[in-house]
């Protein structure tokens, strides 16, 4: 990202952020009050990442260390954008796959550091169609790998006939996830849910994740819309029957895990420090409590209704 585009989004969350205090309207108040509520201490960075900063990942986010974060889960990536990998039985899960100028640089390497053999990558599970999440597959596709999307984002990203690649070349289509129709390996179940917004086939994912041999379940809603800049009034209101919907599920599945392929809007960089402090005793940070996962969609459902008001205002 050039230093103009860099000062554009540093100029708008600025604007953002001061704008509730200036113009602030009723519509504005009420919503900024009622997410402000439901974050409380738990969920404040969220609040002030939806409601009052918000902005667009950029390749220039600094890195993050390779980590393990549970027993069969690591992370790889920088602080606007990660990948997972998943160890199972049959093989190794990778959720998202990075840009694909980041595989040589950053993924494989990240996976080496963490003692993870990049050849056992036998499933690549794509959480909506753009290329910082897209971007790595075709490196494991082209090596053995299946990679899952769902069916409206192949269609989004597979190119026309007679049409000039733009960037690097996607993954050839694979497997079309759906709704409720699970897919994984070796024991490790991932159920996708359509939430879609961000892009017209966003997923978000409800899978098993291993702590001290314990297992918990973990949410990743994988289609955040990270600004309000460009999206239609149709778009808003799918994107927040999304959030509304994928909700129903976490809660129904009893997701106690929050995970973020954009960790930009919560403590992330926090709770990494505390997995590597390693206290012994400590709870895992990123198991919060089936009571409070939801309530982290709910801060970010209120916060996009916030900005939605703001946008309205003469």
């Amino acid at each position: 990202m050039n230093l103009r585009i860099m000062l554009i989004l540093t100029l708008a969350g600025a604007a953002w952020a001061q704008a509730p205090a200036k113009q602030e309207s009723p519509a504005v108040k009420e919503q900024l009050d009622k997410a402000r509520a439901l974050a409380g201490t738990r969920w404040a960075p969220a609040f002030q990442f939806f409601c009052i900063a918000p902005r667009a990942n950029s390749n220039d986010d600094p890195p993050i260390e390779p980590s393990k974060i549970f027993d069969n889960v690591y992370l790889i990536g920088n602080t606007g954008t990660v990948a997972y990998a998943i160890t199972t039985s049959d093989g190794i899960i990778l959720l998202d796959s990075l840009a694909a100028n980041q595989v040589e640089s950053v993924l494989l390497p990240g996976m080496r550091k963490l003692g993870l053999d990049p050849s056992m990558v036998k499933l690549v599970v794509v959480a909506h169609g753009h290329p910082d999440h897209f971007g790595g597959s075709p490196y494991f596709q082209d090596r053995g790998a299946h990679v899952a999307m769902s069916k409206e984002d192949w269609d989004t990203i597979e190119p026309r006939p007679g049409a000039k690649a733009k960037g690097a070349a996607p993954p050839k289509r694979d497997i079309e996830m759906k709704e409720g129709q699970q897919v994984g390996l070796g024991g490790v179940k991932i159920t996708p849910v359509l939430t879609p917004g961000h892009t017209p086939g966003s997923m978000g994912f409800i899978f098993p994740v291993k702590e001290n041999g314990k297992t918990y379940i973990a949410g990743m809603f994988g289609g955040t819309m990270l600004t309000t800049t460009r999206p239609t009034p149709e778009q808003f209101d799918q994107y927040l029957n999304s959030i509304a919907h994928f909700r129903a599920e976490a809660v129904k599945a009893g997701v106690e895990v929050e995970m973020q392929n954009h960790p930009l809007m919560d403590d992330f960089t926090g709770r990494l420090a505390q997995i590597r402090e390693g206290r012994t005793g400590a709870a895992n940070p990123f198991i919060v409590g089936r009571e409070n996962y939801p309530v982290f969609l709910d801060v970010m459902a209120s916060c996009l209704k916030a900005q939605i008001a703001v946008r309205g205002q003469p």
